[in-house]
């Protein structure tokens, strides 16, 4: 036995610390409810539960993005339910304004709660906001730069080409989601053009001295928006007149030189011409300029008094129409007889023959049937016979017999009642039934053709046949004229096409038959792409729901646009735990100019058919900018409860990876804690050896 090393209290007092140790860690493990608590404990394990915790919190955070993302749209879905009911206020107010029983106070009324409601869409576009952003005036929208290359002027005098902003001349910039980012070019090869009338007043006649006098009355109409010229009325006032009735018809009236100047920024609504600065007065030339652009856009004038029109230059105006309404009228009557003679005299019917048609006036071909310039009416009596284009003599007698059917009034061929056939040129007789002096034939036609081939006039026209009374030749009447101008404008004129290059020459190739360049559609569109052009308004479409929409400034022509469309501006919505898992939600800017309702004005001729059309255009892209809206916050509440779903798998995993087994673990700790009371006992046993030696050391 050894006395200076106690071998087995070491023994045993390093196995009470392993105790010692494990019942701790129990402890530890228990009190915590984590498997590990120290990196030593399962370094890998906890690298794992710490990412895995990283997550959890990150997919929670998402969530709660998500709900604000909810709540975002939530508040701009509801701002354009607002806008909705706007719109389709202001759609029911014009088609109150399009009923005829309103009068043009009534109208006026109408359009100031328009022009409010206007207003309110506009602030409601630029007021929104959600946690301080704006959201309904483009800036969630996604952004597009427009720019072209042009020459531009260096300060030492020098020029340069350089690629500038084209935002002031192209606008209204919209593109679809399906739109890829990148660039798209486009040719504008002519500006849209407004329609356009000038007038030249008539150097012949002798301009009013001061105002209006009663021969020069009539009425001027400006695509169907009438004003009265009266006597009396200076040039002020008559220039005043004419302004406003063109207001009305969507087109800007204005004294100029006539001469049209190049098109600039500030001189569109012109059309480039220069408005005199004196104003107008008697014998200045007038200009009609549409106040939109197109084909679909036109300037119509008349006018029914000569004189006015010479005067306002109407007469002179290119390819003017020149329309009379006319009436030509003829009437004989029958005669008594005398019951007392002998034999008694009948009474006699009234009686017309006509002369038979003797070929044109003018000297030209013959006609076989009536022409477009025939088309009228032919009144026997008062009963109405319609004179079609291309009836042929045949065709006429019978319309003529089957009209007078019944009637008090007879018609044959020459005397015959029942002819074979009819020509012009022979003769009709008209006669009525009964005699007597109260009886009579009324002829009257509103078209000189009618009198031509029926041979009503002419040198050999009507005749009466009764003894005693000559009835006079027929009257031609001018009941009414009109001097009628029309112009239309112009579409613009867009090209998505580019000249195809001949790889060996580097120039483009041409046509073998017509020289003309060779075209192919741009490489950023597809062979389905397909450009429209209404007005400035021009619209590209592609496959796959491609649009891109824009408005071209009347003033550029012969230029190449480049569209760079980008995926910046959208809200950036972070729905997702690691980096790049986002939702990008794009908000289109809704105001008057988007939604092209900002010239909306019903009491203007056809304002109010314009209106609807215009507002079911307007309700239709804010609903579908709604249905987008919906489309978000559908999927914003599959995303929050993917995300939901995603950390409630994941904490599970985590629990099952770091979280403690209590039960297992209290079996360890029970063994560890009696492991750790059988060491202390021990230890004490062999601290009691060396007093043994002490019994040898006696002995």
């Amino acid at each position: 036995m050894k006395i200076n090393q106690n071998i087995s209290a070491v023994i045993v007092n390093d196995q009470l610390l392993r105790n010692e140790n494990s019942l701790s860690a129990s402890v530890k493990k228990l009190s915590s409810g984590f498997k590990f608590n120290d990196p030593k404990d399962n370094p890998s394990g906890m690298a794992i539960s710490f990412k895995m915790q990283a997550q959890i919190h990150a997919l929670n955070r998402a969530s709660l993005n998500a709900t604000d993302g909810v709540s975002m749209v939530e508040t701009i879905d509801g701002a354009m339910g607002e806008m909705t009911e706007i719109l389709q206020r202001i759609r029911e107010l014009c088609v109150q304004a399009g009923n005829d029983t309103n009068t043009l106070e009534d109208r006026d009324a109408i359009q100031q709660e328009i022009d409010a409601l206007k207003e309110e869409v506009n602030r409601i576009s630029s007021a929104t906001e959600f946690n301080g952003k704006k959201v309904l005036d483009g800036s969630l929208d996604r952004r597009t730069y427009v720019t072209a290359e042009e020459q531009v002027t260096q300060p030492d005098g020098t020029t340069v080409t350089k690629e500038v902003s084209m935002f002031d001349r192209i606008t209204n910039v919209i593109v679809s989601d399906e739109v890829q980012a990148g660039e798209y070019n486009v040719t504008i090869e002519k500006a849209a053009e407004h329609a356009v009338i000038t007038s030249t007043p008539d150097a012949s006649v002798t301009m009013p001295a001061t105002v209006i006098e009663e021969s020069q009355e009539g009425t001027i109409s400006i695509n169907g928006s009438k004003v009265e010229i009266k006597a009396g009325m200076t040039a002020d006032e008559v220039y005043e007149a004419i302004r406003d009735a063109g207001e009305l018809g969507w087109v800007n009236v204005f004294a100029t030189d006539g001469t049209p100047g190049p098109l600039n920024k500030d001189n569109l609504d012109t059309q480039g011409y220069q408005k005199l600065p004196g104003g107008y007065q008697f014998g200045s030339t007038l200009a009609f300029v549409s106040q939109n652009y197109g084909s679909d856009e036109s300037v119509t004038i008349t006018c029914d008094n000569e004189e006015l029109a010479k005067i306002l230059g109407i007469t002179e105006i290119s390819d003017v129409e020149y329309t009379e309404t006319i009436e030509w009228s003829w009437k004989t009557f029958g005669a008594d007889g005398n019951p007392n003679a002998v034999p008694p005299i009948p009474d006699v019917p009234a009686q017309a023959i006509t002369g038979g048609y003797n070929g044109p006036a003018d000297g030209g071909p013959a006609l076989n049937a009536f022409t477009k310039a025939g088309e009228g009416t032919l009144y026997i009596n008062g009963i109405s016979i319609a004179i079609k284009e291309g009836m042929n003599a045949n065709e006429t007698y019978q319309a003529i017999q089957n009209a007078l059917d019944k009637s008090g009034v007879t018609v044959s061929i020459d005397g015959n009642p029942a002819p074979t056939t009819f020509s012009f040129s022979d003769k009709l007789v008209f006669a009525t039934e009964k005699g007597g002096m109260y009886t009579e034939i009324d002829i009257k036609y509103d078209k000189d053709e009618i009198g031509e081939l029926l041979g009503l006039s002419g040198p050999n026209g009507l005749k009466g046949s009764v003894d005693g009374y000559t009835p006079s030749d027929p009257v031609r009447e001018i009941l009414s004229i009109e001097y009628k101008a029309v112009e239309k404008g112009e579409d613009a004129q867009v090209s998505i096409k580019e000249n195809v290059i001949d790889p060996t020459t580097g120039l483009p190739e041409t046509d073998p038959v017509t020289g003309d360049p060779i075209k192919k559609i741009r490489e950023e569109y597809t062979g389905q792409a397909v450009i429209t052009a209404d007005g400035n308004q021009v619209v590209i479409t592609d496959k796959s729901g491609f649009e891109m929409s824009f408005e071209v400034r009347g003033d550029i022509a012969n230029k190449e646009i480049k569209i760079e469309a980008t995926d910046i501006g959208t809200l950036q919505l972070q729905i997702g735990a690691n980096e790049g898992q986002e939702l990008a939600v794009r908000v289109p800017i809704l105001n008057t100019t988007s939604l092209y309702m900002d010239d909306l004005d019903v009491r203007k001729v056809g304002g109010p058919d314009r209106g609807m059309d215009t507002m079911d255009g307007a309700i239709a892209i804010v609903s579908a900018a709604r249905s987008l809206m919906g489309s978000y916050e559908n999927r914003l509440d599959y995303i929050q409860s993917n995300l939901d779903e995603t950390e409630e798998n994941m904490t599970k995993a985590i629990s099952r990876l770091g979280d403690v087994d209590m039960a297992e673990e209290m079996t360890e700790y029970t063994n560890a804690n009696v492991l750790t009371q059988a060491s202390i006992s021990v230890l004490a046993q062999a601290n009691d050896l060396p007093q043994q030696v002490l019994s040898l050391l006696q002995g």
